[in-house]
């Protein structure tokens, strides 16, 4: 059975750039005390986040198809990349996203939240386990 992540609280949040991964610590309160899951995205291509990752209480992590989640955040990781190189230059633009994503290797993760942080990231691998 896989480890669910549904009404974890994200106790922290943090970025390795150099190693190319995003691991959050979360928790699920219950009465005997917090259950403690570790969310990681390895092989990290980019990653997107709205909202207040303070309090945040995760609904899901929902894999889906790349290109089609590229498409859903374009307009403003489009405008990021040219105002400021903020992403990588795959997300410049359609075509560049499409050519990028089409070996098969990035896959699209999106985060939903009942409270707080939504957002996508491009990724080889996502990894959720107790810890």
């Amino acid at each position: 059975m896989a480890t669910s992540i549904h009404d974890n609280h994200i106790l922290e949040l943090s970025v390795d750039a150099a190693h190319r991964t995003i691991r959050m610590r979360t928790a699920f309160p219950n009465r005997t005390g917090p259950e403690f899951t570790d969310i990681v995205f390895e092989g990290v291509e980019a990653y997107t986040f709205r909202g207040d990752a303070l309090g945040t209480i995760l609904f899901d992590i929902e894999l889906v198809d790349a290109l089609d989640l590229y498409r859903e955040y374009a307009p403003e990781m489009q405008r990021t990349y040219a105002s400021n190189g903020g992403h990588a230059p795959w997300a410049r633009s359609d075509s560049s996203a499409e050519e990028f994503l089409a070996g098969g290797e990035i896959r699209g993760y999106q985060l939903s939240s009942s409270i707080g942080l939504n957002g996508a990231v491009w990724a080889c691998r996502l990894v959720i386990g107790n810890s």
